[in-house]
C-alpha cells in the first residue's frame, strides 16, 4: 500500500481527511476544520466522507505521511484555477487549502445501480488532491470521439468536463451470465477517467465472505 509523504515549510498547511495520518513531525500541528463552513461539513458527510478534514500545519520545516486503508496506490490530480474534478466518496485522501470542496449529485439511476453513490465529491483548483485507488491505477484520457463504458464499482474519478450516465447492459443474458451487473457506467466528452482496478465493494464482500468460510472450518 502506497503511502503519501509530504514536506511543509514553515507555515505551509495542508489538509486531510479524519484518521488518514500515519506519521508527523512533531513541530506539526493537528486542527480539525470545517471547510466551507457547517454547510459544507454536512456535503462531505453526505457523500460518505469525514464530516471535518484535518489541517495539518508546520512551524518551521517538517514532514508528514498519510495513506488509504485499502490496498492501493495514491494519484495525485494538478488542477488550474477554476478546474473541477470530481471523485467518489471514499477516494479523498489530502489536498492544497487552495482547494475548494463541494458536491456533485448524478441521477437516481446512478446513485440506486451506478455503485459511485448519489453524491459524489467536487473540487475546484487551483492547487493538488490526492486521491486513493484501491489495487492499481487505470487511467483513459477521452478525446470525445468514443465513449467509454465502465463497471460502476470501480469508478475513482473523472474531469468535471466529461458527462456521466447510467446505462442497461446489452441484454439480459449478459447482465446474467456476463459478471458485470445489469448497469454500465458511461462517460463522453473530453477528459480523464480514473478507474480503481479492483472494485471497493466486492474487495470487501470478498473478505468478508473469507472471513465467513474461514470461521465454519474451525
Amino acid at each position: 500500500m502506497q503511502s503519501l509523504n509530504v514536506n511543509l515549510s514553515d507555515g505551509e498547511s495542508i489538509y486531510s481527511d479524519s484518521g488518514k495520518l500515519l506519521s508527523k513531525s512533531s513541530n506539526i500541528t493537528m486542527t480539525p476544520r470545517l471547510t466551507g463552513g457547517i454547510i459544507g461539513a454536512v456535503e462531505r458527510k453526505m457523500t460518505g466522507a469525514t464530516a471535518m478534514l484535518t489541517e495539518f500545519k508546520s512551524e518551521g520545516d517538517g514532514s508528514m505521511s498519510v495513506s488509504g486503508v485499502m490496498p492501493g496506490k495514491i494519484k495525485q490530480i494538478t488542477l488550474e484555477d477554476g478546474e473541477q474534478f470530481i471523485a467518489e466518496s471514499y477516494a479523498f485522501l489530502a489536498c492544497d487549502t487552495t482547494v475548494k470542496f463541494s458536491i456533485q449529485t448524478v441521477g437516481l439511476g446512478a446513485a440506486f445501480w451506478g455503485g459511485a453513490g448519489l453524491i459524489l465529491q467536487k473540487f475546484t483548483g487551483p492547487g493538488d488532491v490526492f486521491i486513493h485507488i484501491v489495487g492499481d491505477i487505470l487511467e483513459y484520457d477521452l478525446d470525445g470521439t468514443l465513449d467509454l463504458d465502465v463497471d460502476p464499482g470501480h469508478i475513482a474519478g473523472f474531469d468535471a468536463t466529461l458527462k456521466y450516465k447510467i446505462h442497461f447492459v446489452d441484454n439480459i443474458r449478459t447482465a446474467m451470465f456476463g459478471g458485470v451487473g445489469l448497469f454500465l457506467a458511461n462517460f463522453n466528452g473530453k477528459g480523464r477517467v480514473i478507474l480503481h482496478s479492483v472494485s471497493r465493494h466486492k474487495l470487501s464482500a470478498e473478505i468478508y465472505e473469507e472471513g465467513e468460510t474461514s470461521e465454519k472450518k474451525k
